[in-house]
């Protein structure tokens, strides 16, 4: 199941500038890095992924402090990443169709002032359902952020360049989710709305958006050849286990890690803000070196191998969470395992997105892509709930022995979806 067959009918469908309008039908098709115009379109794709990651990963030091401040249980915490990753998950499907359909900057430009302007509302609410309300508002606003970095990527590079590209971004999302963790626990010291006005970094990704060529809208769409080829391939079981694998590989970050990390560490150690962003972003420079050098990682060893390697961290991570926290007496020895984590997603998120870009030609791509993203919300939305049920009923032990549970689930799933021979561009 390596999900060619899908790939060479998007190959064969892909859009023409004569089928499927361009800005940018006078450069000649698809640009390279190296022109001003693909300078220009890389720094847009590497920007919109970084205010993607930021909605989560510049409040996640500032959870505890949340709760004291509008005194929240666990669940009452959850919710403040449940709220803001929810509405997003039943958008980003919506916002698919909608940059298909009228074109790339008529999705992103609204995304990112949505976003900007949620963030400041949560600044300035004054009680518990105004936060959340605003962070809901938010998330509506990320929805198509994280799918149009990669719908980007499958529309101005071509495949066999993918998976490099997307190794910069899987280095350039590392790179958020190591200076956001420690820069909202520096701004949290502070104040606890500090960290929110940061969203507002989104504003002048719009303008450089405005300078960038993009897919324009089709107005003589074919809706029900669109709507049964997207079904086809959304269908297919190469895109139904990558699917899979997205949600299972977010839920491990999501729960144990991103939700309940802060509330271990603020349990256990009485760490500030500013001590949990830190160990985030120490823990973080493995997302960042494996992502680096996912290309020359590629090139020597097939997706299968990579995976199951990525498996192996995640186990590695959830068993160490287990056995440290009650063994050693400094907060810091708690990076190794978030590292371990970070080590794990660096290799499978962009190994994921670079095959998911290859199933769709370019007038489906967006919308391929959002249900992605619309499985990797609904993943980011359901854990801390669900894992949450493991800090209730075990105490802080439950969510790390879930997390071995769903690695051991990845690694079936990996088996079963990638074959032995195959590798990074296949």
């Amino acid at each position: 199941m390596d999900g060619k067959g899908v790939s060479e009918e998007g190959r064969r469908g892909r859009g023409s500038s004569a089928a499927f309008p361009r800005d940018d039908v006078g450069h000649g098709g698809r640009r390279g890095a190296g022109s001003s115009a693909g300078k220009a379109g890389l720094m847009l794709i590497l920007c919109v992924a970084l205010i993607g990651v930021m909605g989560v990963s510049v409040t996640l030091p500032i959870l505890p402090k949340l709760g004291d401040v509008f005194h929240l249980d666990a669940a009452g915490i959850a919710l403040l990443i449940t709220c803001f990753t929810l509405p997003s998950a039943f958008m980003t499907p919506v916002a698919g169709v909608l940059a298909d359909r009228f074109g790339r900057k008529a999705v992103l430009l609204p995304g990112l002032a949505l976003f900007a302007c949620g963030g400041a509302g949560c600044a300035l609410s004054g009680s518990f359902g105004s936060l959340l309300a605003w962070r809901a508002v938010q998330g509506l606003g990320a929805a198509p952020l994280g799918i149009l970095y990669g719908t980007l990527v499958g529309d101005l590079y071509e495949e066999a360049e993918r998976p490099r590209i997307m190794g910069m971004v899987g280095a350039t999302i590392s790179l958020g989710t190591a200076l956001y963790p420690a820069l909202g626990g520096i701004l949290g010291e502070m104040d606890w709305t500090w960290p929110f006005w940061v969203s507002l970094c989104a504003l002048p990704v719009g303008l450089l958006a405005l300078r960038v060529p993009l897919e324009r809208p089709h107005a003589g769409m074919d809706w029900k050849r669109y709507g049964r080829e997207s079904r086809a391939i959304i269908l297919h079981p190469a895109a139904v286990g990558l699917f899979g694998l997205t949600f299972l590989c977010f839920c491990i970050l999501y729960g144990p890690t991103i939700t309940y990390f802060p509330l271990l560490a603020d349990e256990l150690f009485q760490a500030s803000p500013s001590q949990i962003g830190g160990v985030f972003t120490v823990a973080s420079i493995g997302t960042a070196s494996i992502a680096m050098n996912l290309a020359w990682l590629g090139k020597k060893y097939p997706h299968r191998r990579l995976l199951l390697a990525a498996v192996g961290l995640y186990l590695a991570a959830q068993s160490l969470m287990l056995a440290l926290p009650d063994r050693v007496g400094l907060l810091w020895w708690l990076a190794l395992p978030i590292f371990l984590g970070g080590a794990a997603q660096g290799l499978s998120f962009p190994l994921l997105n670079a095959r998911m870009t290859t199933l769709a030609p370019t007038r489906n791509r967006a919308i391929v892509m959002a249900m992605n993203g619309t499985v990797l919300r609904l993943s980011q939305s359901v854990s801390p709930l669900v894992f949450g049920i493991g800090w209730s009923v075990v105490g802080w032990r439950g969510p790390y022995a879930m997390g071995v549970g769903v690695a051991l689930l990845i690694w079936v799933l990996v088996l079963y979806v990638y074959p032995k021979e195959n590798r990074i561009g296949a």
